[in-house]
């Protein structure tokens, strides 16, 4: 670029910026200290195919794969049967053993 230096034109560079970077897979251009540098990528769940039976969650800024808790939602209860939660694991129990619950009316 031409810039007027002690009233005459000189030629200085461009300084470079992060269009003018091409950076590999897995990386993303950031200015440090004003200048483009390719950095690696922050990782995250999306980066991370976890085994069966886990899920991914962030823990202190990392991906990690974490068993994933049952929920009545996971289990099949055969007839007569329903699932609640026993002990934080899902349990088929018989529909007799349900807890009863009473129902008031207000009373008007």
């Amino acid at each position: 670029t031409c810039h007027m230096v002690d009233n005459w034109p000189k030629c200085v560079p461009n300084k470079p910026s992060c269009s003018d970077m091409h950076c590999p897979p897995g990386t993303t251009c950031s200015l440090v200290d004003g200048w483009p540098k390719c950095v690696p990528n922050k990782p995250s769940c999306s980066d991370v195919h976890c085994p069966k039976g886990t899920t991914c969650h962030m823990v202190d800024t990392s991906p990690k794969c974490l068993p994933h808790r049952p929920s009545c939602s996971d289990v099949h209860c055969p007839k007569g049967t329903t699932c609640h939660m026993v002990d934080a694991s899902p349990k088929c129990v018989p529909a007799s053993q349900l807890p009863l619950v009473c129902h008031v009316s207000g009373r008007s």
